[in-house]
């Protein structure tokens, strides 16, 4: 078994799950306020559930960080990229009960089969 793919492909998975999960944390803080002016965008900025998020899509930077310097940029960014996507997907489905289309649920079959050919790697 290769090691370095699969601590690798953890680091991918692990900077998806902490960027969704501060990009969810900080979409429950925003609940149905909205941010029209500078006043709304700075008290927002000091909510604390705003402040936890920030701190999951920091931590989620520096384990891609961790994982650009084990890896091609070329990988590891889509792979990534692709596992934080179907995550947001899923849970805005499942957690926040958006409605979505064939086309959308096509799309993202096509994302999960990228992910899956990115990650078989020949060198």
């Amino acid at each position: 078994m290769n090691y370095k793919l699969f601590f690798e492909l953890f680091l991918c998975f692990l900077y998806a799950s902490l960027n969704v999960l501060g990009t969810v944390t900080i979409k429950s803080a925003l609940g149905t306020r909205s941010l029209n002016s500078f006043n709304d965008y700075f008290w927002f900025l000091l909510y604390w559930k705003t402040i936890l998020g920030l701190f999951f899509v920091f931590s989620s930077a520096l384990v891609v960080f961790k994982a650009l310097s084990m890896a091609k940029m070329t990988y590891i960014l889509p792979v990534s990229t692709g596992i934080n996507f179907l995550m947001i997907f899923c849970i805005g489905i499942f957690v926040f009960k958006e409605a979505q289309t064939t086309y959308s649920l096509v799309g993202a079959s096509f994302v999960l089969a990228g992910i899956f050919f990115l990650s078989i790697k020949t060198d």
